[in-house]
């Protein structure tokens, strides 16, 4: 019986091990994860806001100059 109960004790504390390695990795994953995700979000709101602009950039009225050397043409 005492070497059963030795067995155990070295199983749990096998097991107990595992579960140390098994959190360890899960961190470092959710943490991986979640870089991921910022950055994914930073593309996203880039390309977004590079979308923005190029339809504002359509959007804008001639400038000034372009509107007196267009009228020079003429």
């Amino acid at each position: 019986m005492a070497q059963t109960v030795a067995d155990h004790e070295a199983q749990i504390e096998d097991l107990r091990r595992e579960v140390r390695e098994l959190a360890n990795r899960t961190v470092i994953e959710l943490n991986r994860l979640a870089d991921r995700q910022n950055s994914d979000r930073e593309y996203i709101q880039l390309s977004v806001e590079n979308q923005l602009l190029k339809f504002e950039k359509r959007l804008l009225p001639p400038s000034s100059e372009k509107d007196e050397s267009f009228k020079a043409e003429e």
